[in-house]
């Protein structure tokens, strides 16, 4: 189920958005054990991928920090006053249970049209 930001971030503006990650026992993931971090950045309503971000490495770390900005943050259908954006973490990893394990987050967050004038 994906998490559901509570906040919305303005048109173009910035934000950072923190991950950690979690085995299936909920133990922290160790850091050495982290293999491989990429996300993707899309558009809900249509999927588009947003501002080519589509499997963007990330170094391994837990937690991580994704910095979205400009381009990251913008309205595509300029009838909408926000739209809402998914971010997609996808982590590989070896787990006590496992090797190459692999888990998958999503956030929902939302974007409002920067104000004209």
């Amino acid at each position: 189920m994906p998490i559901d930001l509570s906040f919305n971030v303005t048109e173009r503006s910035s934000v950072v958005i923190d991950a950690s990650f979690k085995d299936v026992d909920g133990s922290t993931i160790p850091v050495g054990s982290i293999k491989s971090i990429t996300w993707t950045l899309k558009d809900v309503s249509t999927g588009t991928v947003i501002n080519n971000r589509e499997d963007e490495s990330v170094t391994p770390g837990n937690p991580i920090h994704i910095f979205l900005s400009d381009e990251d943050l913008v309205v595509i259908n300029r009838k909408n006053a926000s739209e809402k954006k998914e971010l997609i973490v996808h982590v590989v990893y070896d787990s006590k249970y496992k090797t190459d394990a692999t888990l998958n987050e999503t956030c929902l967050f939302k974007v409002a049209r920067q104000a004209s004038g």
